[in-house]
């Protein structure tokens, strides 16, 4: 078939309607006449021979004049695709189309049949291929059809059929594409037509929609619907026989590959054959173990690849792990050695005590605990206190340390105070935290934490209430100046800070791999930690990605990390599944969360997530308090949701150190190192720093590594992803669906918009 057997289509069309589209008319008179205003005007803005016209004006009905001018004109036309030749592609937008029916015809006998292209996703179609397409896409409508009914977009697989049914001397009645089942249900019922023209998308929808066996669709002999990725793949043995069923219609499938449009079958041999020979040179990589290889998106292909086991006696990645650590601890000694830790110390087990009588003087305003004769049950002081319900369990958990600090005693079902009700009077509990402000002042050179807790202090009452949301106290009108001081100014947070970048940096001047190292930090927040660790990373080639659950922490940290280039901005929420959110397995080298997971709502699943992301040899670095805080309890615990895990169990705020031991190791990491060291001054302050190594037993295998042994073989149009395991069915076999639902979702998060602070970028 050619160019000319459609126009031919047109002309014997001549008054009769050649197209019916958003309530107008199209005579192939005038269709023809569109096309030959269509040559004029793209000749005007410089359409020649082998130029690239980009389609960006929807399903507009323009479309295919403006198609068969490019044919005309010998050039390269694509639908919604970026320009590809330097930027000098033609663009039709809606601006453009007015224009396009403004010019003045051209006379048709100076228009040449031009050997002229189609881009389709990436494949580029000549003339030869498209016109052989389109010639199998008439004989798929089936002998002498009338009238065709087009539910596809104009400017890609509907246009082809449209352009057949007029080679075929059909008329085409056209509805947007993106119709929902009942109104395209409607539309063919109206339309009347002998073949349908659809995605599998819409297929699939019309098939499942409640009037679809009671529709009037007498005349459809045929369905030829498109069953590309981007338009819904190709339809299950049990669907297309409900549609034949459902309808009555003959089923035709065609999807595009590089033959042009073929039926599925040919393609999926095709495809089969082709992810085969890839496959082979995956495994032909020699930290490879095992390699699954599907198609994706059109012509791309998706690889998962399973890193090799280690040799058993290679024991240079434990070796060289502590050596790292030794140097780190030895060098964290070393800064801290001149500090006075008992005196700090003293200052933050203060901080704890002066809390504990705040909680008994908020609980004294409800009328509880006035005098030591007072006795209530927990019941009543729950009602007193009007306590809100998402606040109850931790109200509990305060009579709960309150007795076990010997501040309350319980008899049977009654509270009791302990010591003088004085002690925790409003006039005792000033002087206390005057003192305690000058003691922390003393020791840590700052007091915005004691400002903080006393802040909370003032509003107790009103917090267990729910009347004032904790965040705001935290926050005070967006600002974050008091959350940095909290997480910056006590002598455990400066520890831990320090130990976390003394370690990392030197993991990061170390690493073995051919890329720069991959650093993730979640909980990011203020930045606390990244502040401490990015100075040391200085001369090191990192990659460092800092996440958040929330946008307006990435953009509070933008302007203040513009000095570090290495640093990326990214959303990430601990309590969600990797793959859901758009990360992949093993894309990590090293995960840092300082006092981030115990919001976790599961730390055991969010452990075990952060493990997938980190790939072999790779480096999980936390920390997190792992005792009762008395003063986080009359603060920050108020901001925390119900936890699924041991501290449910428990009822405590924070998980226990022997809990955390467990945790880790039942996400299959391998604990490595634990601060403070036993013996360590600090120590009896709770606050630990965990670092765990993972997958020590496989090679290290990366996508770039993978990708520089295929060379050309995947093309622009692939994704490869490094997996612990390949999925399997029932039965034992390759999970297909699951791969293709990975690679589904990694594209769906490849193309969507980055956060606004994510415009800073890395140079290295």
């Amino acid at each position: 078939m050619t160019v000319r057997q459609i126009i031919d289509g047109l002309e014997r069309l001549g008054s009769r309607a050649a197209l019916v589209s958003s309530g107008r008319e199209w005579t192939g008179a005038e269709v023809l006449d569109a096309t030959y205003r269509a040559v004029t005007a793209l000749r005007q803005r410089g359409a020649v021979a082998g130029r690239a016209l980009s389609w960006s004006a929807g399903d507009a009905p323009q479309a295919l004049p403006v198609r068969l001018a490019a044919m005309l004109l010998g050039a390269r036309f694509s639908a919604e695709q970026p320009a590809s030749d330097g930027g000098d592609a033609l663009r039709i937008t809606d601006a453009d189309l007015s224009a396009l029916g403004g010019a003045s015809a051209c006379d048709p006998r100076l228009v040449d049949d031009a050997p002229f292209s189609v881009a389709r996703g990436s494949f580029v179609w000549s003339r030869a291929v498209f016109c052989e397409s389109v010639a199998a896409l008439r004989d798929a409508l089936g002998a002498s059809p009338a009238r065709t009914a087009v539910l596809s977009p104009l400017a890609g697989f509907g246009g082809d059929a449209v352009f057949a049914s007029w080679s075929a001397g059909a008329a085409v009645h056209h509805h947007a594409s993106a119709a929902s089942p009942a109104k395209a249900l409607s539309f063919l019922e109206r339309a009347a037509p002998d073949c349908a023209i659809v995605s599998a998308t819409l297929l699939r929808s019309l098939l499942a929609h409640p009037a679809a066996a009671l529709a009037d669709l007498g005349t459809l002999r045929r369905i030829v619907y498109d069953a590309g990725a981007g338009a819904g793949g190709a339809l299950s043995a049990e669907s297309s026989a409900a549609v034949r069923r459902v309808f009555g219609a003959e089923l035709v499938d065609r999807i595009a590959g590089e033959a042009g449009l073929v039926p599925v079958e040919r393609e999926l041999r095709r495809a089969e054959q082709e992810a085969a020979r890839i496959a082979e040179l995956v495994m032909s990589h020699p930290s490879v173990a095992a390699a699954a290889v599907i198609p994706s998106d059109g012509d791309g292909w998706a690889v998962f690849a399973v890193p090799a086991k280690r040799a058993s006696d290679d024991a240079d990645g434990d070796a060289s792990g502590q050596r790292l650590i030794s140097k780190a601890t030895a060098a964290l000694d070393a800064e801290f050695a001149g500090t006075d830790l008992n005196r700090a110390i003293a200052a933050v087990e203060r901080l704890g005590q002066t809390a504990l009588l705040s909680m008994l003087n908020a609980l004294g305003r409800s009328g509880l605990f006035t005098d030591t004769a007072a006795a209530h049950t927990v019941d009543d002081v729950l009602a007193r206190a009007r306590v809100a319900a998402a606040h109850r369990p931790l109200i509990r958990r305060w009579l709960r340390v309150l007795t076990e600090q010997k501040l309350l005693r319980r008899d049977g079902d009654l509270l009791s105070a302990v010591g003088p009700v004085c002690d925790f009077s409003d006039a005792a509990l000033a002087r206390a935290w005057d003192e305690l402000k000058g003691e922390w002042l003393a020791t840590v050179g700052a007091a915005g934490t004691i400002d903080y807790a006393l802040r909370n202090a003032d509003r107790l009452p009103d917090l267990i209430s729910g009347a004032v949301r904790a965040v705001h106290l935290l926050f005070p009108e967006g600002r974050t100046d008091l959350a940095r001081a909290l997480y910056r100014e006590s002598i455990a947070a400066r520890y831990q800070h320090r130990a976390v970048s003394l370690l990392v940096s030197r993991i990061a001047r170390e690493w073995p791999g051919q890329r720069p190292i991959r650093l993730l930090e979640v909980g990011a927040g203020t930045g606390a930690t990244s502040e401490s660790l990015l100075p040391e990373l200085s001369g090191a080639e990192v990659d460092y990605l800092y996440t958040d659950v929330s946008r307006y922490f990435l953009d509070q940290a933008a302007p203040r990390l513009t000095a570090h280039r290495c640093v990326r901005f990214g959303l990430y929420d601990i309590n969600v599944a990797p793959r859901e959110q758009g990360f992949v397995p093993n894309s990590f080298d090293v995960i840092i969360g300082g006092g981030v997971l115990n919001a976790a709502r599961n730390t055991d699943a969010s452990l075990r997530w952060l493990n997938e992301l980190l790939g072999p040899g790779g480096w999980l670095v936390l920390t997190e308090p792992t005792v009762e805080e008395f003063w986080v309890m009359a603060s920050q615990a108020f901001m925390l949701d119900d936890a699924s895990d041991g501290r449910a169990e428990t009822e405590s705020t924070f998980l226990s150190l022997p809990q955390w031991n467990a945790a880790l190791d039942g996400a299959g990491l391998q604990r490595v190192l634990g601060l403070p060291r036993d013996g360590h001054p600090l120590e009896r302050l709770g606050h630990r720093v965990f670092a765990a190594r993972t997958k020590m037993d496989r090679v290290l295998l990366t996508s770039e590594g993978l990708s520089e042994h295929l060379g050309g073989s995947l093309g622009a149009a692939a994704s490869i992803e490094i997996v612990d395991e390949l999925p399997l069915a029932e039965g034992g076999a390759l999970d297909r669906e699951r791969l293709q639902d990975w690679a589904a979702r990694r594209r769906r998060f490849d193309s969507r918009p980055l956060p606004t602070a994510t415009s800073q970028g890395r140079t290295q």
